[in-house]
C-alpha cells in the first residue's frame, strides 16, 4: 500500500523518466493510437484525407493495477471531408497521471490537392493546421506536509496552454508519408516539476507501405521518428501489421517496437547507470463495414519499467462514408 509521501515521490519520478513518452504535461501523450487506423491523432494533414465521409475514433488506455491514481488516457476525435479539397477535424482528450491531470482539445483544417487521373487512383498531397489548448491540474492537497519534502506544497495548481501545429502528408496508392511539427506556436506556463517549456516543439515523421502478398493478405511495415526538442531526445517506432480481408471484414495483427535513441541516467540500488527507453506493443483489431475495434497491449523492456503488467488500450471507431473510392481489397490509410 502506498502512503501519501511515497505516492507523491513515485509519480514525480515516473514523470521524469517517462518524459519522452508523456511529453511533459501540456499535450496528449503519444502512444500507438495512430496504428489503429487513426493517423489524424498525430498528423493534422490527415483530417478528411479519406475523400468522403466522417471518421470517429475513441480510445481508453490504462494500467489495470490495484494502484490509486494509476495513469490513464481517454480520447475522442472526429474528422471529415468537406468538398473536394478540404477537411476539418476535432480532438478531445483527458489525461491523468498520478496527481496530475489535464483536459485538452484542438480543431483542425486540412487542404488536399488531388492528382488522381480517375476515381480508381489515390494520389494526394495534404496540408494541415491544428489549433488547440489544454487545462492542467496538479493536486497536492491530500499530501502529508509533515514529511518535509520540498516538492510537496499542499496546494492545487492550475494553468493552461494554447498551441498551433502544422503538417504535410502524401498518400500515393498504398504508400504514405507524414511530417508534422507540433507546438510551432506555443503559449503556456510551467505547472509541475522539471517540465521545461522554453523549447516546446516536437517533430514527428512517419512513412509506410502496404505490400500485397496475396489478393486478400497484405503486410504494412512503417517507421515513425519522433524528436522532442525540450528533452533533446529522439525516439523511433518500428512497426509491422498484417492485414487480412474476409468478405466485408478486414482483420489485422501487428507489433510496434519503440526505442529511445539516447540513454536515460537513472539509479538502482544507489548505483548510477544508463539505459534507453524501450517499449513493445502488440495490436489486434478489425474493420467491419463502418465499425472499427482494436486492442493494444504495451509493456516496457529493460530494467527500468513502471510495472510488470503493462498498459491496456481499447479503441473504437465508426466510419460514415461512401465506398466510391474504395478500390483495394486491403484498405490503406485512407
Amino acid at each position: 500500500m502506498f502512503n501519501k509521501y511515497f505516492s507523491a515521490t513515485y509519480f514525480i519520478c515516473l514523470s521524469l523518466f517517462f518524459a519522452p513518452l508523456l511529453y511533459g504535461q501540456y499535450r496528449m501523450p503519444l502512444y500507438t493510437d495512430y496504428l489503429t487506423d487513426n493517423y489524424y491523432v498525430i498528423h493534422p494533414a490527415m483530417a478528411g484525407a479519406h475523400y468522403e465521409g466522417l471518421k470517429i475514433r475513441s480510445s481508453f488506455r490504462t494500467q489495470w493495477l490495484d494502484v490509486a491514481n494509476a495513469p490513464s488516457v481517454q480520447s475522442l476525435n472526429v474528422h471529415a471531408r468537406v468538398g473536394d479539397r478540404s477537411g476539418i477535424g476535432g480532438l478531445f482528450f483527458h489525461d491523468k497521471n498520478g496527481f496530475q491531470s489535464q483536459i485538452g482539445f484542438q480543431g483542425t483544417y486540412a487542404h488536399h490537392i488531388n492528382f488522381f487521373r480517375s476515381t480508381a487512383e489515390v494520389n494526394q498531397l495534404s496540408f494541415g493546421l491544428s489549433v488547440g489548448g489544454s487545462f492542467h491540474r496538479h493536486d497536492q492537497s491530500s499530501f502529508d506536509l509533515s514529511t518535509g519534502d520540498p516538492l510537496i506544497s499542499g496546494t492545487e495548481n492550475r494553468t493552461s496552454s494554447i498551441y498551433a501545429d502544422i503538417g504535410l502528408t502524401y498518400n500515393r496508392l498504398t504508400s504514405y508519408a507524414h511530417l508534422t511539427i507540433q507546438n510551432l506556436i506555443f503559449k503556456g506556463k510551467n505547472i509541475s516539476d522539471y517540465v521545461f517549456l522554453d523549447r516546446p516543439r516536437r517533430i514527428i515523421a512517419s512513412v509506410g507501405n502496404f505490400f500485397e502478398i496475396k489478393p486478400y493478405w497484405a503486410l504494412e511495415p512503417s517507421v515513425m521518428v519522433d524528436y522532442i526538442e525540450h528533452t533533446n531526445r529522439p525516439n523511433i517506432d518500428v512497426n509491422l501489421k498484417s492485414h487480412h480481408s474476409i468478405n466485408a471484414t478486414q482483420l489485422w495483427v501487428g507489433i510496434s517496437y519503440r526505442k529511445g535513441l539516447t540513454d536515460t541516467l537513472t539509479q538502482k540500488n544507489r548505483v548510477n547507470y544508463n539505459e534507453p527507453f524501450t517499449q513493445l506493443s502488440s495490436i489486434v483489431g478489425f474493420n467491419h463495414k463502418k465499425w472499427m475495434f482494436s486492442y493494444t497491449y504495451t509493456i516496457g523492456i529493460g530494467n527500468i519499467t513502471m510495472n510488470n503488467s503493462g498498459f491496456h488500450q481499447i479503441s473504437l471507431g465508426l466510419d460514415i462514408f461512401s465506398d466510391k473510392y474504395r478500390i483495394h481489397t486491403i484498405r490503406g490509410t485512407l
